[in-house]
């Protein structure tokens, strides 16, 4: 999915398709765009399998009854079909259509308060001295809980913005996935959570009234798992233009249209090599800076495994060093955190929802590639499955007859999860990554010239 690029105008904002940003840069706030980038929150689209598949999309129509419409336009069932943002939601079924739990939230009150600007307004950049906001779109996802873990270790503060149910990995309230618990654990750690919309749909293209279903179906979920909802809001691909009565329509919601200035481009640079343009885009911004402690507004994805195990700390270890402090965005607009959300008075906190297992319990994302117990395989990097041995995986050795189903999907169409670990088909356990097996053979060589020590001694 080619992303766009937004050019801020006296009206609002104006779309072009030549690169991800939302405004040209100016002179002080680099980023590279020498190539049409894809999207970090799009999954990698396979080949659809075209043989006798009927076509889909504006030239051809929708697709039959329970049918899909993809990006390519062709209508099928599989996940490359079905899942947002790529399913086409004019043209066939697609997992954004379905709807959370709970009821709506339409009615709750909206005022502007506070002198942060609501929208048709929008805003990116920070206006607090000394203050960074580091910024997570898309997730939660399989490497969220490792940020978070890592943003404990420097006491940092950020916002996600929270996306309900793209890339197929469910709703974010449903008690069989792990987000809901992630999304808790934000809260109540102090980051911010904020609003990315329901299906990461291009809110500059599609009705009012799916614009609205967008924002307001990312709130039941939130409200279901907070107990309120949020006033902040990024629109997904920056996309959001006065012309197509996007900006209007957020400020009649109550929100506040939060951009950036710093593009830290991770989505195109998700590899250890490649992570290191990322790296150098957040050097330059701070290096090109006029005042020593202007604040800075930064856009980066926690559904980039080197984005969370690698740019973050960086960024962190950075603005320490330069005297900045990693603090919300709410915070680094100067709006007091009691703005941050509203309260649905007519909802019970009690019925706000957990990840839970089938005892109740709420479960924990394995984090080591084990599993059972309260630990889930559902969103960890090693795969969707546990084992009957108790580890994590994809393939059939760990989604097959002795699958544990009340720690992770199990069957043939338990779907596979992208990341480090990749399973060992015999042993049923995730293959270690390289630093560990080179510790077990130190191990076990260290063992084996004991033994041999041993019985040269009983030789003589």
């Amino acid at each position: 999915m080619h992303m766009l690029r937004l050019v801020v105008s006296g009206l609002g904002l104006v779309a072009c398709t030549t690169a991800r940003n939302i405004f040209s840069l100016q002179p002080d706030r680099q980023g590279t765009h020498l190539l049409p980038l894809t999207h970090g929150n799009a999954p990698d689209q396979k080949l659809v399998e075209r043989g006798s598949s009927p076509r889909c999309g504006p030239d051809h129509g929708k697709c039959p009854e329970g049918k899909c419409c993809s990006t390519a336009g062709y209508c099928g069932d599989t996940k490359n079909h079905c899942s947002s943002p790529d399913c086409q939601i004019n043209f066939g079924h697609c997992d954004a259509h379905t709807t959370p739990g709970g009821p709506p939230t339409d009615k709750i009150p909206r005022p502007h308060i506070g002198n942060v600007p609501y929208g048709p307004k929008f805003i990116r950049s920070c206006t607090t001295p000394g203050t960074i906001a580091l910024t997570f779109d898309d997730g939660p996802k399989e490497y969220t809980q490792d940020l978070l873990d890592l943003l404990d270790k420097y006491e940092a503060k950020v916002t996600f913005f929270v996306t309900g149910n793209n890339n197929a990995k469910g709703e974010i309230d449903s008690p069989e996935m792990p987000w809901a618990s992630l999304i808790q654990r934000m809260y109540h750690s102090g980051h911010q959570v904020a609003s990315h919309t329901w299906s990461h749909q291009d809110l500059s293209k599609v009705t009012q009234d799916q614009r609205r279903v967008q924002l307001l179906w990312n709130e039941v979920a939130l409200r279901n798992i907070l107990g309120t909802i949020p006033t902040y809001m990024r629109p997904p691909y920056s996309s959001c233009t006065a012309e197509s009565g996007c900006l209007e329509d957020l400020g009649s919601l109550g929100y506040h249209v939060i951009l950036y200035d710093i593009d830290t481009e991770d989505y195109s640079h998700d590899s250890p090599v490649l992570i290191q343009e990322s790296k150098d885009i957040f050097d330059r911004n701070l290096a090109s800076r006029t005042d020593f402690d202007r604040p800075w507004l930064v856009i980066a994805h926690d559904v980039h495994e080197q984005t969370v195990h690698n740019l973050t700390e960086y960024m962190l270890k950075q603005l320490i060093a330069e005297g900045y402090r990693a603090v919300t965005v709410g915070e680094c607009l100067g709006d007091p955190p009691e703005f941050w959300y509203r309260k649905d008075e007519a909802f019970d906190d009690r019925q706000t929802r957990k990840s839970k297992s089938k005892n109740g319990v709420a479960k924990t994302v394995s984090v080591d590639g084990m599993c059972g117990g309260n630990v889930t395989c559902l969103g960890s990097r090693f795969g969707p499955c546990c084992s009957g041995t108790g580890f994590c995986g994809s393939l059939s050795t760990f989604c097959g007859s002795r699958c544990r189903p009340e720690n992770g999907n199990c069957g043939d169409n338990a779907g596979t999860v992208k990341g480090g670990g990749a399973p060992n088909a015999d042993s049923g356990k995730p293959t270690k990554p390289a630093k560990s097996e080179g510790k077990s053979l130190q191990l076990s060589s260290s063992v084996a010239i004991v033994i041999l020590l041993f019985l040269v001694v009983l030789m003589d």
